[in-house]
């Protein structure tokens, strides 16, 4: 099912609040990688790293609200949309060449960590090879890709997610009571150069890039038949919603790793130790639950991912973006192979590898959203130019202090 099925099921109904496609957002950034970042970042510094989690959630909203603004006032998706602001620039194909290096670099780069976490996941219920099961993984998303129909597959996997999100939240909600007076001393925000790599991971896995031209087409399709007006107050509504209880879910992971990690001083030494933080929830069951949980995470973003990369590719390049053509298609199994083949080969560390994945996508982040902010800023047409304005700016605030911190990162690497 693609983004524009669930926005137009969602859209269904009378002329009341719509439901939008925020949920679809949260429920992409809800995967393999939240759950793994958020957990080295509770083990190892505590509650230290909350204020990234605020940050990358305040971020989101306003990224997020300016892309599905952009698809409700301009009825089509963001790389459309980049297209046809640069449409008579010299810079157009400069441009759409860094916008799909990019996101190809790293949906790959997702896709990787997606397919390693389901492997894991699988790994930790059936035992077996977890090279085998990564290899199986790749193949049932290819044919899952061609197929085409995947509808429950879909809403089955989304709902074990949830019962995974709503177990982390309920374990942090026991779990506070019990925290440290050391590890409440951490939450103060601070930034060391220590800092930079799981910050910028805990960045990369909120503020999906690719998140940007889902939500972009989705809400031109959910709201395309609503005053412009009334279209942007609900989406506004939606994605705040949504976003909040996705930061509030990465949250809860945090602290119930500094609950079982930091506070005992215990060691994260692999994915699956991170079932121990859900012992004051669900015991003996901790285990499968979260290696469930994680499967399903993986699988979904598994093919989120890849179909996200089709939809922003093709919008650049002025093609269909029907996920049935051949182009669509073969851009999606694309992603899918080069992700595999990088995970059989490097994935040896389903930690460092997962958590590699949204480092490199917090570096590439303010390129995508660079152009986002391209294609927003000649936008007049609105009847909420004011609240565009604001957004604008602090959306160019954002994505200047990611960059900071990213060039921060690497001028450490080669310190």
């Amino acid at each position: 099912m693609s983004a524009i099925d669930l926005a137009e099921s969602s859209s269904e109904g009378g002329r009341g609040f719509r439901i939008g496609p925020g949920l679809l957002i949260t429920a992409a950034f809800i995967g393999p990688g939240t759950v793994v970042t958020a957990s080295k970042a509770g083990a190892e510094r505590g509650l230290g790293l909350l204020w990234a989690i605020v940050f990358a959630c305040f971020g989101t909203i306003v990224l997020q609200s300016l892309a599905a603004r952009l698809g409700i006032i301009g009825r089509k998706g963001l790389g459309e949309s980049i297209r046809d602001t640069l449409s008579q620039s010299p810079l157009l194909k400069p441009a759409i060449a860094l916008v799909i290096s990019a996101i190809g670099i790293g949906n790959t780069a997702y896709q990787t960590g997606n397919l390693t976490g389901a492997a894991t996941g699988v790994h930790a219920c059936a035992g077996g090879s977890p090279e085998s099961w990564l290899a199986i993984i790749v193949i049932c998303t290819c044919v899952i890709l061609l197929v085409g129909r995947y509808r429950v597959l879909h809403a089955v996997l989304v709902g074990l997610v949830a019962v995974l999100s709503v177990s982390f939240l309920c374990t942090a909600a026991l779990s506070l009571p019990s925290v440290s007076g050391n590890a409440w001393a951490t939450a103060i925000p601070r930034l060391s150069s220590q800092d930079l790599t799981l910050t910028l991971a805990l960045i990369g896995t909120t503020i999906v890039p690719y998140n940007l031209f889902l939500h972009a087409s989705s809400a031109a399709e959910t709201w395309k038949n609503r005053p412009i007006s009334e279209s942007v107050i609900q989406s506004d509504w939606d994605t705040t919603g949504s976003v909040c209880l996705g930061g509030l879910i990465t949250a809860s992971i945090l602290v119930t790793a500094s609950t079982a990690f930091f506070d005992t001083q215990a060691q994260l030494t692999s994915v699956d130790d991170i079932s121990l933080q859900l012992k004051p929830t669900l015991g003996e069951a901790s285990a499968i639950a979260f290696a469930i949980g994680l499967f399903a995470a993986g699988l979904t973003s598994s093919i989120t991912a890849p179909m996200a990369t089709a939809y922003a590719v093709c919008g650049c390049l002025g093609c269909s973006v029907d996920p049935s053509s051949a182009r669509f298609r073969s851009i999606a199994i694309g992603v899918v192979a080069i992700g595999g083949s990088v995970a059989l080969g490097f994935g040896k560390s389903p930690s460092a590898t997962i958590v590699f994945a949204q480092l490199t996508n917090g570096l590439l982040l303010p390129i995508v959203a660079l152009f986002l902010l391209v294609a927003t800023a000649p936008r007049r047409d609105s009847r909420t130019t004011s609240l565009d304005r604001l957004r604008v700016h602090s959306a160019r605030l954002v994505v200047a202090a990611v960059a900071l911190l990213g060039l921060w990162r690497i001028a450490v690497l080669f310190h």
